[in-house]
């Protein structure tokens, strides 16, 4: 029996693919909808839509955060 962990697998590396995928549109595609579109077009109140907008991105960079893996955020050991 191999001991390949679910991150490691190839299955893990096309679902965290996915996920850093799913991040970036949720980063990109409200501000675009809101730059396109305007804030008149979609019917919002402005403080709701930037509100969306910003929930979306936060929720985005905790996303990618767990998708890429919070040890690639950690300072490296550095040797004297």
């Amino acid at each position: 029996m191999s001991d390949v962990k679910f991150r490691d697998s190839e299955i893990g590396r096309i679902v965290r693919g996915i996920a850093v995928l799913v991040s970036a549109i949720l980063m990109i595609v409200p501000a675009y909808i809101n730059y396109e579109l305007g804030i008149t077009k979609i019917g919002l109140e402005p403080v709701v839509s930037m509100s969306v907008t910003l929930e979306l991105f936060a929720i985005a960079i905790v996303l990618f955060i767990v998708a890429v893996g919070p040890e690639k955020f950690k300072p490296k050991a550095q040797t004297q």
